[in-house]
């Protein structure tokens, strides 16, 4: 059923011999970070001189903006989380007011319920911690 192919010679190709073989050799080099390699930096020098001086104050000046972001960034932060525990603060004053004036008129369920849910919420907080944001 099934057919038998012969090995036929004439078919197989050969390479064709070399006659001169060559090495070749590749050579590759990465370099990372603000400031070019140094044989980079030389070479733009020389074609326009004071160039290697302009990278580097360039660099500088872009650090410099870096860590200046940054401190801008952390400040904020700071300034947003004195801002969240002082509405927390004023919150629970409400809320514990809120509670005791309840509980002085004679509602003590309504007493309970803002005084624990306020309680509660706190507790979870703080165990928990903030979830779903940027920290």
């Amino acid at each position: 059923m099934s057919k038998k192919t012969k090995n036929n010679p004439a078919s197989k190709k050969k390479d064709p011999p070399r006659e001169n073989p060559q090495n070749h050799i590749v050579a590759a080099q990465q370099f990372s970070g603000p400031i070019p390699h140094p044989d980079i930096l030389r070479q733009y020098n020389e074609i326009l001189p004071g160039a290697a001086d302009r990278i580097l104050a360039m660099a500088e000046s872009e650090s410099e903006h870096q860590k200046s972001m940054d401190k801008t960034a952390m400040e904020f932060k700071s300034r947003e989380n004195r801002r969240g525990q002082y509405l927390a603060m004023a919150t629970v004053i409400v809320a514990f007011s809120a509670a005791t004036a309840c509980a002085y008129m004679g509602a003590q369920t309504a007493a309970a319920v803002i005084g624990g849910t306020t309680v509660v919420g706190l507790v979870t907080v703080f165990v928990t911690g903030r979830t779903g944001t940027n920290n």
